[in-house]
């Protein structure tokens, strides 16, 4: 069996080994980051309860979406011009890219770290309804600077073609340091209660602007220069802003179940749900992956104009997953209750949102890397117009289902929009890029 397996992974042309190879060490990163954050997941639900991890993983939630904000679709930007900027050895671009990046993105996140703590009370007591919500929001809106340089080192790691590194920095360390940490007060018998559980998520969220940081500076110890540098901020902007659209459109995709939920129902239906999505999105931690390991492949290749070898590394790598998408699926309609019994018994009525949002992302994971495809070939817009609709659409019948069906009904809306949003990337990648995802259909 091993033997066939490596026969096989010899036959392989260059470029998907190369990937394949790349998402080795990030598999690695990811499955051990996922295994922390379960453990952290079933311990605050049994030390906090429902509402308790309710009101945590909202306030992570609000923090996600501003973010995204703040980054203003940089992230697949500085990935693409470092990739290319690095394939030609010109670490001057690079540390321009960096440097603009900073400027930018430091000035926006700085504003609405000031908003942020001036309107905790107001998100806390007249949005949500939850009141307890205020100090948590407060705590991780300070570190949330630090949380920009991180992610902006992250995606240049992997315009470095360093996978596994910017996966660590962008995916794992944090929630690694804070079960650390939570496993430091469970022994010193310090309660562990929604307020102790939000500083230890501030302090791992400094570790890894600190570890990055310093890494980041290492290996670009021997590329200093003191070459005037030069602000790229209207190139990046041209290119960032379609993207910026696409991110918060699929952040709010993504996250406008938890939020509206939080808004049109309580903390404790918020604590059920999160836990289904957590479940249900380790199905597509390997198109995580693999989208960051091929990030950097998919531009060099189309900027190269070969569309043939992209087109067959692609097909490959999207018939790894789908098989990968169906066992998982598989695994959730066989298991799921009891999978969801590990946290307590009052997390069994999330089996059917687990489902629902299970089948969502089989069809995220089936059809591959579809619209990081789009991004990477200059085609912004295009994917900026279908998240941008799928998103609406998702808000509306979050709001619809959400008060007809509660938390199934935030599933459904989820499940639908995602499907949607796949099924016309695929689209207008076999039409505008003429790549076909799958070699028999």
């Amino acid at each position: 069996m091993i033997k066939k397996i490596k026969n096989k992974v010899k036959k392989l042309d260059i470029h998907t080994l190369e990937v394949v190879k790349k998402s080795g060490g990030a598999t690695i990163v990811k499955i051990v980051g996922m295994l922390v954050g379960l453990f952290v997941s079933v311990f605050l639900g049994h030390a906090l309860g429902a509402e308790g991890l309710g009101i945590i993983n909202l306030a992570n939630q609000i923090i996600s979406f501003l973010l995204i904000i703040a980054f203003l679709g940089f992230s697949q930007v500085i990935i693409k011009e470092v990739a290319i900027a690095h394939s030609n050895k010109d670490h001057n671009k690079v540390r321009d890219i960096l440097t603009t990046a900073y400027i930018i993105n430091g000035i926006f996140s700085v504003l609405i770290t000031i908003v942020l703590i001036f309107n905790s009370e107001i998100l806390a007591d007249k949005i949500f309804k939850i009141p307890e919500l205020k100090y948590p929001l407060i705590l991780l809106s300070i570190v949330f600077t630090p949380q920009i340089i991180s992610r902006i080192l992250s995606s240049a790691l992997a315009g470095y073609k360093k996978i596994w590194q910017s996966n660590l920095v962008n995916q794992s360390l944090s929630i690694v340091i804070t079960g650390f940490l939570l496993l430091i007060f469970w022994l010193l018998n310090i309660p562990i209660t929604v307020l102790n559980v939000a500083i230890v998520y501030a302090i791992g969220r400094i570790g890894v602007t600190l570890c990055v940081w310093i890494y980041w500076a290492k290996i670009n110890k021997s590329n200093i220069s003191t070459q005037k540098r030069v602000f790229l901020g209207k190139k990046m902007w041209k290119t960032g802003f379609p993207l910026l659209m696409v991110s918060a459109s699929l952040l709010i995709s993504s996250n406008a179940d938890t939020l509206m939920l939080g808004w049109l129902s309580n903390a404790k239906e918020v604590g059920f749900y999160s836990i289904a999505v957590k479940l249900a999105l380790l199905t597509s931690f390997l198109l995580q992956i693999t989208i960051s390991s091929l990030g950097p492949k998919i531009a060099i290749l189309y900027n190269d104009k070969k569309v043939k070898e992209l087109e067959i590394l692609l097909q490959r790598i999207t018939g790894g997953l789908t098989i990968i998408g169906i066992l998982s699926l598989l695994i959730f309609v066989l298991f799921g209750k009891f999978i969801l019994s590990i946290w307590g018994k009052e997390f069994i009525v999330a089996y059917p949102v687990l489902v629902t949002l299970a089948i969502g992302q089989f069809f995220n994971i089936a059809s591959g890397p579809v619209g990081n495809i789009l991004v990477m070939t200059n085609h912004e817009k295009i994917i900026r117009n279908i998240t941008t609709f799928t998103v609406l659409l998702n808000v509306i019948l979050n709001y619809f289902l959400i008060k007809s069906y509660g938390s199934t009904g935030a599933a459904m809306a989820t499940a639908f929009t995602t499907i949607l949003n796949m099924v016309l990337c695929y689209f207008y990648v076999r039409k505008n890029i003429g790549i076909k995802m799958y070699k028999y259909f």
